[in-house]
């Protein structure tokens, strides 16, 4: 993992040879002032790294406050496998204090740590030093008289754009020709923001999957007002990159041009190869997520022509020397926004957070909080549980999050009347393009795929299993207050689950969910056995242990591995839950889960889940309507109910 951030000028020279030591300040916890050879493997078996308190700037006409955390995967075939995730933050970037540096890194492959950490270490530094170039060039051909220094140099839009993709693509040169590790099979996505206070303009760079999220304030409808943040404003998230993978067509049409193939895991053990005949080029024919490649959940891999590597699911990197030759690039794609008022929140996240939450989810999680550090802990803690709940393990997941309190345009028009802006025609930010355009792109990929695939297999397992007693709906349904709804129907949000069902169907499980009271140091559940419970914690701290096949002892005796904890917080409206597999398989729990202290569960058993999901009444119900309708008066009853069985409920809201 990474986050070198300290207090100090960091000398980093003795860390490689070919590279000259790094000029920019990175700030962050005290724990990070250890030298860099001495705590890598320290820093990388990490649980968490986060900064101690949120960070507040001024950059000229800017007022941000941000925070930042990672968590370092849980797999449970290699415990000690380490962070491969990194970040940096770079104040006073080009030794401007108006401007600021902020990335994150999602490392693969053997080495991927190594290279995540690579690049971290150097690219604000090579970016920096392209840029004081590029201002010295221009200071040296000025003969304006109000240009002194380059700290009177502003570069435009498409002049930032340019030294960004150079740095990149340095920094990917340097990682190739490293002694220390080996990129042909490893390397790292990129996700960067450059601030230019002066003008009041972030610069996002992409290369990879990981994502850059832009929370904006809305109205809405035209004649309201912006409602302020601390009064629940409606939040829209607006993409400001996009995932580079073969899902996208220029990406695919680069890859194939170099002669890789394209194909999923599945596809290579003899499924059709896709067909890339399909029009135009350019974006209109992306595929969408989890209907065109491979139905099982693999997603389609860049390959060598005849051998069977290198495998990427990304079209872009840093390192990655092998697939390079494939077209696999390590040139960002790049936008600049103006921020404006209601441009409020900035993530900058590696993709493990978004494996089972949509962009949007992740800002939601984000408003309700006045802190961006906090915002931080709840989007990690919610993407990290869900990776348990249903992967029963989690990838690394590092998220910085900036709160922007300040837009001040006068400021920023009075040091850009002071500056030198070279060729003001490719200055112009892409701010349309991101409100008109990318805002369009479906940010629901992989969540969207686990929701169908979720539908799937509960309507499945739940047909397929035992019938166990039956059920009598009212007799299991509770009563409960409003409080008490709302804590279940918010807690409902965080389970794919849950979310697949239909309003009705949703109504009638948190009717069913009965209250549990448990003590402090009482077992929920226990590795090994059989559960067909499933849980929504409403107060309580709950650890989840696991024992490793082959370790000694057992958790009862305090053996085990402590991957995660279950927090509840009322207050935050924090309310996790576990347990959900129970629900959709007759298997072994995976963990076990003990109360830390008294709390109290909200418990739905399968039996009462299969009921509500298979209720006869509202499937005979269907059937009658089906018979009314006159085109299909010549169907048989058995094909009817067939029909019936085969239907899908769809809500829409007004206006859809």
């Amino acid at each position: 993992m990474g986050g070198c951030l300290s207090r100090e000028k960091n000398d980093q020279a003795q860390m490689m040879a070919q590279m000259s030591r790094p000029t920019a300040q990175h700030r962050g916890s005290i724990t990070y002032l250890k030298p860099r050879d001495n705590c890598e493997n320290e820093e990388a078996l990490q649980r968490f790294r986060s900064i101690e308190v949120t960070e507040a700037l001024e950059l000229g006409g800017l007022k941000i406050r941000y925070g930042y955390m990672s968590q370092r995967g849980y797999y449970p075939d290699d415990e000690n496998k380490p962070n491969q995730d990194a970040f940096s933050i770079t104040e006073d970037f080009t030794d401007q204090p108006t401007d600021a540096f902020f990335a994150v890194y999602d490392g693969h492959g053997r080495d991927g740590d190594k290279c995540a950490n690579f690049a971290r270490d150097n690219l604000s530094r090579v970016l920096a030093k392209q840029i004081k170039t590029l201002k010295q060039k221009q200071l040296t051909a000025s003969s304006t008289a109000d240009v002194e220094t380059i700290n009177d140099i502003e570069l435009n839009k498409q002049q930032l754009h340019d030294v960004c993709c150079k740095s990149h693509v340095v920094v990917n040169k340097a990682m190739h020709t490293n002694k220390k590790f080996e990129d042909a099979l490893s390397g790292t996505t990129a996700i960067s923001a450059v601030f230019q206070g002066k003008r009041n303009r972030v610069t996002i760079a992409n290369v990879g999957d990981s994502r850059a999220i832009l929370g904006k304030r809305v109205k809405e409808n035209e004649e309201e007002k912006l409602v302020p943040f601390e009064k629940g404003a409606i939040y829209r998230a607006i993409p400001l990159s996009k995932d580079q993978t073969p899902y996208r067509k220029v990406e695919r049409k680069r890859i194939l041009e170099r002669g890789a193939r394209i194909l999923s895991l599945d596809q290579i053990e003899g499924l059709e190869p896709l067909n890339d005949d399909d029009g135009d080029d350019g974006d209109e024919n992306d595929l969408d997520l989890g209907e065109e490649i491979d139905e099982g959940g693999d997603p389609p891999r860049v390959w060598h022509p005849t051998m069977d590597y290198p495998g990427t699911a990304f079209t872009r990197s840093l390192g990655d020397a092998l697939a390079e030759a494939l077209g696999v690039i390590a040139e960002p794609e790049m936008v600049t926004r103006e921020l404006e008022e209601g441009d409020e929140i900035i993530v900058l996240a590696s993709d493990g957070v978004f494996e089972f939450l949509t962009n949007q989810s992740v800002i939601d999680i984000c408003t309700k909080f006045k802190d961006p550090l906090d915002a931080c802990k709840a989007v990690i803690a919610e993407a990290y549980e869900l990776w348990l709940q249903y992967e029963l393990r989690t990838d690394d997941i590092t998220m910085i999050c900036i709160f922007v309190d300040g837009v001040n345009k006068q400021k920023a028009e009075n040091y850009s009347s002071r500056a030198s802006i070279v060729n003001l025609s490719a200055d112009i930010p892409d701010n349309i393009l991101i409100d008109t355009c990318m805002k369009k792109e479906k940010d629901d990929g992989k969540f969207h795929k686990r929701l169908a695939e979720m539908k799937l297999i509960l309507e499945q397992s739940l047909q397929d299993g035992p019938n166990g007693k039956n059920i009598d709906f009212d007799k299991i349904s509770l009563q409960k207050t409003d409080n008490e709804k709302n804590i279940l129907l918010h807690a409902s949000k965080g389970s794919v689950m849950m979310q697949s069902m239909s309003p009705e169907q949703l109504d009638k499980v948190i009717s069913a969910m009965q209250p549990t009271a448990v003590k402090k140091g009482e077992w929920i559940i226990h590795q090994g056995e059989e559960g067909d419970r499933f849980y929504i914690i409403e107060d309580g701290e709950f650890e989840v242990r696991v024992i490793s096949e082959g370790s000694p002892g057992n958790v009862a005796t305090g053996g085990g591995s402590v991957v995660h904890t279950y927090k509840a917080s009322k207050d935050k409206h924090i309310h996790p839950s576990f347990g959900e597999l129970a629900l959709l398989y007759s298997a072994p729990r995976a963990a076990s889960i003990i109360a830390l202290r008294d709390g109290k569960l909200w418990a739905l058993d399968r039996s009462a889940l299969k009921a509500i999901m298979l209720d006869g009444a509202g499937r005979n119900e269907l059937v009658d309507v089906l018979r009314s309708i006159p085109e299909l008066e010549s169907f048989k009853i058995e094909e009817i109910e067939e029909f019936a069985s085969e239907m899908e409920e769809v809500s829409f809201k007004k206006n859809e």
